[in-house]
């Protein structure tokens, strides 16, 4: 099935990104976290509900996260922090080896990302949960995800500018909540 190209108009990321400076870097990494997981709910409920029901289990493992697994045998990080340490530096420096390989190699240049699928529960779950969508020589395709993302698509966008004011505004209440008690023990 041909699908056309896909635009998505964005408006208000400067007010995003002011509302945002108000904040410190990891309040608003996770205040945008917590924004797009609930958005994200509606898509992963028709998922789930798409999701043959044979053991339930493929429909259980349907969640949504905010960190991907990291294969520390292929992150360039983890290989320069252990390196930093088998040649005796400190744990500071190892730290910082990890952090310049990891942008060296463009690695989580990202702010805030979420995910959204079956989460893998060993190698068999996820070769069924892969040929549940796409099919197999021997099994036809019993699509959940696609259809899932075809009709939750436009819900998750706006949903996103709603929970995104939310968050933002629940974040800068209690962050200046904070600086107003921290002032007058001050």
């Amino acid at each position: 099935m041909a699908r056309g190209p896909v635009s998505v108009r964005v408006e208000g990321l400067k007010e995003l990104d002011q509302a945002l400076g108000e904040l410190s870097k990891a309040t608003a990494r996770n205040t945008l976290r917590r924004a797009l997981v609930n958005a994200a709910e509606p898509m992963r409920a028709a998922a789930e509900r798409n999701a043959p029901a044979d053991t339930g289990a493929l429909q259980r493992s349907i969640q949504i996260g905010t960190k991907i697994a990291k294969n520390k045998s292929k992150d360039p990080g983890s290989r320069a922090y252990a390196a930093t340490m088998r040649a005796g530096g400190t744990r500071g420096e190892a730290v910082q080896a990890l952090r310049d390989a990891r942008r060296a190699a463009g690695v989580g240049e990202s702010f805030a990302e979420a995910f959204l699928g079956p989460v893998r529960s060993g190698k068999r779950a996820a070769i069924k949960a892969i040929v549940q969508e796409f099919g197999s020589h021997k099994q036809a395709a019993q699509p959940y995800m696609r259809p899932a993302f075809d009709a939750e698509a436009q819900n998750v966008i706006n949903g996103i500018r709603k929970e995104l004011v939310a968050e933002i505004d629940k974040s800068v209440r209690r962050a200046r909540a904070r600086a107003a008690r921290k002032a007058a023990k001050g």
